[in-house]
Protein backbone atom coordinates (compact mmCIF):
# COMPACT_ATOMS: atom_id res chain seq x y z
CA UNK A 1 0.00 0.00 0.00
CA UNK A 2 2.76 2.44 0.96
CA UNK A 3 4.66 1.74 -2.28
CA UNK A 4 1.48 2.44 -4.25
CA UNK A 5 0.95 5.75 -2.43
CA UNK A 6 4.54 6.76 -3.10
CA UNK A 7 4.25 5.78 -6.76
CA UNK A 8 1.05 7.74 -7.38
CA UNK A 9 2.33 10.79 -5.56
CA UNK A 10 5.58 10.59 -7.48
CA UNK A 11 3.71 10.72 -10.79
CA UNK A 12 1.73 13.77 -9.67
CA UNK A 13 4.90 15.43 -8.40
CA UNK A 14 6.65 14.76 -11.71
CA UNK A 15 3.84 16.44 -13.63
CA UNK A 16 3.68 19.63 -11.54
CA UNK A 17 7.46 19.81 -11.29
CA UNK A 18 8.13 19.19 -14.98
CA UNK A 19 9.94 22.51 -15.45
CA UNK A 20 12.33 21.67 -12.60
CA UNK A 21 13.84 18.56 -14.23
CA UNK A 22 17.60 18.95 -14.10
CA UNK A 23 20.20 18.21 -16.76
CA UNK A 24 23.86 17.30 -16.45
CA UNK A 25 24.81 20.99 -16.48
CA UNK A 26 23.28 21.67 -13.06
CA UNK A 27 24.60 20.97 -9.57
CA UNK A 28 22.67 18.79 -7.13
CA UNK A 29 19.69 20.74 -5.87
CA UNK A 30 18.65 17.77 -3.77
CA UNK A 31 21.97 17.41 -1.93
CA UNK A 32 21.95 21.10 -1.08
CA UNK A 33 18.39 21.02 0.26
CA UNK A 34 18.85 17.82 2.26
CA UNK A 35 21.95 19.21 3.96
CA UNK A 36 19.85 22.16 5.13
CA UNK A 37 16.91 19.97 6.18
CA UNK A 38 19.26 17.79 8.22
CA UNK A 39 20.59 20.86 10.02
CA UNK A 40 17.12 22.30 10.66
CA UNK A 41 15.46 19.07 11.85
CA UNK A 42 18.26 17.53 13.89
CA UNK A 43 17.13 19.23 17.11
CA UNK A 44 13.42 18.89 16.33
CA UNK A 45 13.29 15.10 16.14
CA UNK A 46 13.26 13.41 19.54
CA UNK A 47 16.46 11.43 18.95
CA UNK A 48 18.01 13.47 16.17
CA UNK A 49 17.95 13.40 12.37
CA UNK A 50 20.10 10.27 12.21
CA UNK A 51 17.40 8.12 13.84
CA UNK A 52 14.45 8.95 11.58
CA UNK A 53 13.46 7.76 8.12
CA UNK A 54 14.68 9.68 5.07
CA UNK A 55 13.05 8.96 1.71
CA UNK A 56 14.76 10.30 -1.40
CA UNK A 57 12.98 10.19 -4.73
CA UNK A 58 14.04 10.93 -8.29
CA UNK A 59 11.87 11.11 -11.41
CA UNK A 60 14.12 10.28 -14.35
CA UNK A 61 13.55 10.48 -18.08
CA UNK A 62 15.52 9.09 -21.02
CA UNK A 63 15.54 6.44 -23.69
CA UNK A 64 14.84 2.83 -22.75
CA UNK A 65 18.45 1.71 -23.13
CA UNK A 66 19.71 4.46 -20.82
CA UNK A 67 17.06 3.68 -18.21
CA UNK A 68 18.02 0.01 -18.23
CA UNK A 69 21.70 0.90 -17.93
CA UNK A 70 21.00 3.16 -14.95
CA UNK A 71 19.01 0.42 -13.25
CA UNK A 72 21.88 -2.03 -13.61
CA UNK A 73 24.44 0.47 -12.35
CA UNK A 74 22.36 1.42 -9.33
CA UNK A 75 21.79 -2.19 -8.40
CA UNK A 76 25.52 -2.84 -8.64
CA UNK A 77 26.45 0.28 -6.68
CA UNK A 78 27.05 -0.65 -3.04
CA UNK A 79 26.98 2.89 -1.66
CA UNK A 80 24.19 3.21 0.88
CA UNK A 81 22.94 -0.34 0.50
CA UNK A 82 23.78 -1.24 4.10
CA UNK A 83 21.84 1.73 5.46
CA UNK A 84 18.91 1.85 3.06
CA UNK A 85 16.87 0.22 0.31
CA UNK A 86 16.69 1.29 -3.32
CA UNK A 87 13.61 0.64 -5.48
CA UNK A 88 12.94 1.42 -9.13
CA UNK A 89 9.39 1.93 -10.43
CA UNK A 90 8.50 2.33 -14.13
CA UNK A 91 5.99 5.13 -14.72
CA UNK A 92 3.03 5.07 -17.07
CA UNK A 93 4.71 7.41 -19.52
CA UNK A 94 7.24 5.93 -21.93
CA UNK A 95 10.91 6.37 -21.08
CA UNK A 96 10.23 7.49 -17.52
CA UNK A 97 10.89 5.89 -14.15
CA UNK A 98 10.93 6.75 -10.47
CA UNK A 99 13.74 5.78 -8.13
CA UNK A 100 13.15 5.71 -4.38
CA UNK A 101 15.80 5.35 -1.69
CA UNK A 102 14.62 4.79 1.90
CA UNK A 103 17.14 4.99 4.72
CA UNK A 104 17.15 2.63 7.66
CA UNK A 105 17.57 3.80 11.23
CA UNK A 106 20.95 5.13 12.33
CA UNK A 107 21.85 6.67 9.00
CA UNK A 108 24.11 9.72 8.86
CA UNK A 109 24.23 12.86 6.79
CA UNK A 110 27.45 11.98 4.97
CA UNK A 111 26.15 8.57 3.96
CA UNK A 112 22.88 10.05 2.71
CA UNK A 113 24.65 12.69 0.65
CA UNK A 114 26.98 10.04 -0.78
CA UNK A 115 23.98 8.06 -2.01
CA UNK A 116 22.51 11.16 -3.65
CA UNK A 117 25.73 12.25 -5.31
CA UNK A 118 26.50 8.72 -6.50
CA UNK A 119 23.04 8.22 -8.03
CA UNK A 120 23.00 11.60 -9.73
CA UNK A 121 26.47 11.03 -11.16
CA UNK A 122 25.09 7.89 -12.81
CA UNK A 123 22.10 9.83 -14.17
CA UNK A 124 24.40 12.45 -15.68
CA UNK A 125 26.76 9.89 -17.20
CA UNK A 126 23.78 8.18 -18.84
CA UNK A 127 22.46 11.43 -20.29
CA UNK A 128 19.21 11.31 -18.33
CA UNK A 129 17.21 14.27 -17.11
CA UNK A 130 15.92 14.06 -13.55
CA UNK A 131 14.23 15.88 -10.71
CA UNK A 132 14.49 15.02 -7.03
CA UNK A 133 12.69 15.41 -3.76
CA UNK A 134 12.77 14.05 -0.23
CA UNK A 135 10.55 13.30 2.75
CA UNK A 136 11.64 12.71 6.35
CA UNK A 137 9.45 11.14 9.03
CA UNK A 138 9.95 10.87 12.77
CA UNK A 139 8.69 11.80 16.21
CA UNK A 140 9.02 15.19 17.87
CA UNK A 141 8.43 16.49 21.36
CA UNK A 142 7.67 20.02 20.16
CA UNK A 143 4.05 21.00 19.66
CA UNK A 144 5.30 23.93 17.58
CA UNK A 145 7.85 21.95 15.55
CA UNK A 146 6.42 23.21 12.25
CA UNK A 147 6.73 26.80 13.41
CA UNK A 148 10.31 26.21 14.58
CA UNK A 149 11.24 24.65 11.24
CA UNK A 150 9.63 27.43 9.24
CA UNK A 151 11.53 29.98 11.30
CA UNK A 152 14.85 28.22 10.71
CA UNK A 153 14.13 28.08 6.99
CA UNK A 154 12.96 31.68 6.82
CA UNK A 155 9.86 30.27 5.17
CA UNK A 156 6.81 32.22 4.04
CA UNK A 157 3.62 30.23 4.51
CA UNK A 158 1.75 29.60 1.27
CA UNK A 159 -0.99 27.23 2.39
CA UNK A 160 -2.40 25.49 5.48
CA UNK A 161 -4.67 22.45 5.69
CA UNK A 162 -6.14 20.45 8.57
CA UNK A 163 -7.92 17.15 7.97
CA UNK A 164 -10.46 15.21 10.03
CA UNK A 165 -7.77 13.14 11.75
CA UNK A 166 -6.15 16.27 13.17
CA UNK A 167 -3.17 16.29 10.82
CA UNK A 168 -2.04 19.83 10.11
CA UNK A 169 -0.13 20.38 6.87
CA UNK A 170 1.52 23.66 5.91
CA UNK A 171 3.37 24.64 2.74
CA UNK A 172 6.08 27.28 2.74
CA UNK A 173 8.49 28.95 0.37
CA UNK A 174 12.07 29.41 1.57
CA UNK A 175 14.69 31.28 -0.44
CA UNK A 176 17.32 29.13 1.27
CA UNK A 177 16.15 26.01 -0.55
CA UNK A 178 16.90 25.47 -4.25
CA UNK A 179 13.90 23.32 -5.20
CA UNK A 180 10.45 24.74 -5.91
CA UNK A 181 7.07 23.86 -7.43
CA UNK A 182 4.22 26.03 -8.64
CA UNK A 183 1.61 26.54 -5.92
CA UNK A 184 -0.92 28.54 -7.93
CA UNK A 185 -1.70 32.24 -8.11
CA UNK A 186 1.87 32.93 -9.15
CA UNK A 187 3.27 31.47 -5.92
CA UNK A 188 5.89 28.79 -5.38
CA UNK A 189 6.41 26.29 -2.56
CA UNK A 190 9.43 24.22 -1.61
CA UNK A 191 8.85 23.10 1.98
CA UNK A 192 5.88 21.13 3.29
CA UNK A 193 5.52 20.34 6.99
CA UNK A 194 2.88 18.12 8.60
CA UNK A 195 2.23 17.26 12.24
CA UNK A 196 -0.02 14.46 13.46
CA UNK A 197 -0.72 13.28 17.00
CA UNK A 198 -1.65 9.63 17.46
CA UNK A 199 -4.93 9.32 19.38
CA UNK A 200 -4.00 6.23 21.41
CA UNK A 201 -0.30 6.74 22.09
CA UNK A 202 -0.23 10.53 22.12
CA UNK A 203 2.95 10.47 20.03
CA UNK A 204 3.51 13.49 17.82
CA UNK A 205 4.79 12.88 14.30
CA UNK A 206 6.70 15.42 12.26
CA UNK A 207 6.79 14.83 8.50
CA UNK A 208 8.81 17.18 6.30
CA UNK A 209 9.15 17.24 2.53
CA UNK A 210 10.95 19.31 -0.05
CA UNK A 211 9.56 20.48 -2.34
CA UNK A 212 6.52 18.39 -1.22
CA UNK A 213 5.78 15.45 1.08
CA UNK A 214 5.67 12.16 -0.81
CA UNK A 215 3.33 9.45 0.47
CA UNK A 216 1.01 9.66 3.46
CA UNK A 217 1.32 11.51 6.76
CA UNK A 218 2.41 8.58 8.92
CA UNK A 219 5.51 7.39 10.72
CA UNK A 220 6.31 3.70 10.43
CA UNK A 221 5.77 1.61 13.56
CA UNK A 222 9.39 0.40 13.78
CA UNK A 223 10.54 3.97 14.34
CA UNK A 224 8.62 3.96 17.59
CA UNK A 225 10.25 0.83 19.01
Amino acid sequence: MMAAVVLVTGIIWAIINKDQIRSDKNPSILAHDIALLWQWTDKLYSKGAATVEWTVRWDIEGDAASLEQVQQQLQADEKGQEKGTLSIFPLTEDNQAMIVYVSKQKTDEKQLLNVINSAEAIFKESGLTYSGGMTVRGETEYNNAAERLAQAAGGKRIDRYKDESGTVSEAYYSEKLFSAVEAGAGKKANLQVAQHRETESGRLSLIVGTPLITGDYTVREQEND
